[in-house]
């Protein structure tokens, strides 16, 4: 009897606990995580950037709060959603107030994206997110706790202390090509000489005056975000905060602390669409995540047409911020015109009624465009050179034709040619001859889109897909509380001490030194021989 109970001891030591053990530790890996994701910016554009984090998350079986100017239309298990849409309905009324962001009104006036206006802009929006009632109410809630902090970056480091209210590590996305601005929160910044400036169309390697203006920009813009942005942010940082950690019973760090504290940084980018860049560990290159893996069918009406058009389809956008109803009415003709003696079906994202019209020419107020993307039938993108738009071209293997309006569009357009997948147009109002002429070169040419397909092929060529990695490096964070083994060295280490500005100082003492004593021993030595002849 007691060598049976022995037994049955035994086998419980040998398999009975160890398997539980090894369930109890599955579970505890896999158990869901309650993260907060923030998208301050009131742009379609972005909010679909916001959205994609959150439909990879819930799909990690994780819950998502989601502040957000544009919620879903019904509701979804797991997630709550935080509407700000308040903020967007205020600067899109300022919008078309001013007219500024009418299309017609850009053309000549350079890149708005490379301005003070876009710092400015970028600071009201952050304070007034900050601001926002159900946003205040949500961060002065001591019942409301988060694993994670999932933030996009949109040139301001105001939400920094978010992350810090709930002692959550902190994970920045940054919506475009890496660039200065961003990497400088998670290392040191890129060598101006062989790294593109986000608003500049060059490619490396640079020419002497290329490399005096990289450098000129970056210390121009950085010296103004010294002395002005983060000065105004500090003040508000400082304003906010405080209180709010006070009824949370935390405390915050500085603001200067808190900038750089950062544990993960996701960048809506891949090597295929921009080109290669040094980053460092705790920097992941995650574009394409936002894209399901189960395209949407198209409307009804879309599919017909693509179906039908015997000759290919042609689909041109503008976007979402830039609506193509911001035309002049010479440019809407013009460019009607030039599409009516195309042989393909033109699909013209166009956001109002319009008499315009042309037989091949179909007018839709929303494109699902992932969706014709996909359709086999579709053979150039006209787009504006978005992040979104042209990620989503190189994922499909379109072919483009671009029309960079403004920020990164020009960069983007720039690599697209670069890589040869696509044409660039300058935006004017009489481009109507140049928008035909690059049409027709990528159509006959098979070789763009042999190019968008290879590109393609390599953007899809990874260890993890994008939305599954976006998910396993934010469990990454949270299961090693912060990933303190992935920051960079360089955040610990003054500016003087990279430019080695303390070596120099001690080279030109010591040097001065030696001058100095050899001068002494020269003037010595010169006594001396006076002396010597004296005596002669």
């Amino acid at each position: 009897m007691d060598a049976l109970r022995f037994g049955e001891r035994s086998i419980i030591m040998r398999y009975i606990i160890p398997a539980t053990l090894l369930l109890c530790s599955i579970i505890g890996i896999n158990e869901a995580l309650r993260i907060l994701v923030c998208f301050p910016m009131s742009s379609k554009s972005h909010s679909i950037l916001g959205h994609g984090v959150v439909d990879r998350l819930l799909e990690a079986n994780h819950e998502v709060v989601h502040i957000t100017s544009f919620p879903k239309e019904k509701p979804v298990p797991n997630l709550t959603e935080i509407n700000v849409s308040s903020i967007g309905d205020f600067f899109n009324k300022e919008a078309e107030k001013s007219e500024m962001l009418k299309l017609k009104n850009i053309i000549g006036k350079g890149n708005l994206g490379d301005t003070f206006f876009l710092m400015y802009f970028a600071y009201t929006l952050h304070k007034g997110f900050l601001e926002e009632p159900n946003v205040v109410k949500l961060l002065s809630d001591p019942k409301e706790k988060f694993d994670a902090v999932v933030m996009e970056w949109f040139f301001s480091e105001l939400n920094v202390g978010i992350p810090h209210l709930f002692e959550a590590p902190m994970i920045w996305v940054a919506s475009t090509e890496p660039h200065w601005q961003t990497l400088r929160l998670v290392d040191e910044i890129p060598n101006p000489a062989y790294n593109v400036d986000l608003f500049i169309p060059r490619s490396a390697p640079f020419s002497f005056w290329e490399r005096v203006d990289q450098l000129w920009r970056i210390v121009k813009k950085f010296v103004v975000l010294k002395l002005i942005q983060e000065p105004a942010e500090w003040w508000v940082y400082n304003s906010i905060y405080p209180e709010i950690a006070a009824k949370r019973g935390v405390t915050i760090p500085s603001f200067s602390d808190a900038v750089y504290n950062c544990s993960l940084m996701f960048i809506n980018s891949h090597p295929s669409i921009g080109g290669a860049m040094k980053l460092p560990q705790n920097a992941i290159n995650i574009a394409g995540y936002h894209i399901q893996d189960k395209v949407k069918p198209l409307p009804k009406n879309l599919q017909t047409i693509m179906d039908e058009a015997k000759n290919g389809v042609i689909y041109f956008s503008l976007g979402s911020n830039m609506k193509s109803d911001g035309m002049s009415e010479e440019m809407k003709q013009s460019l009607i015109k030039m599409f009516s003696k195309l042989d393909q079906t033109v699909i013209w994202k166009f956001e109002s009624d319009t008499e315009i019209s042309a037989p091949n020419v179909h007018f839709v107020k929303w494109a699902p465009q992932p969706s014709i993307l996909a359709h086999p039938n579709l053979k150039v993108f006209i787009t504006h050179g978005g992040q979104l738009s042209t990620t989503e071209a190189v994922h499909f293997g379109v072919p483009l034709v671009g029309i960079p309006i403004m920020a990164d569009q020009h960069v983007n357009m720039g690599s697209v040619e670069r890589k040869g997948f696509g044409i660039k147009v300058t935006l004017a109002e009489d481009m109507a001859d140049e928008l035909n002429a690059a049409i027709r070169q990528v159509l006959s040419d098979e070789t763009f889109k042999a190019k968008a397909e290879e590109v393609s092929a390599i953007f899809h060529d990874r260890p993890m897909k994008p939305g599954p990695a976006l998910a396993y490096w934010v469990e990454h964070v949270v299961r090693t509380r912060g990933a303190p083994h992935l920051r960079s060295p360089a955040l610990t280490v003054s500016l003087y001490q990279r430019c080695y500005l303390d070596l120099l100082v001690l080279v030109l003492v010591v040097a001065i030194c030696v001058r100095q004593l050899y001068k002494y021993v020269m003037k010595m030595r010169a006594k001396k021989s006076s002396k010597k002849m004296k005596r002669q």
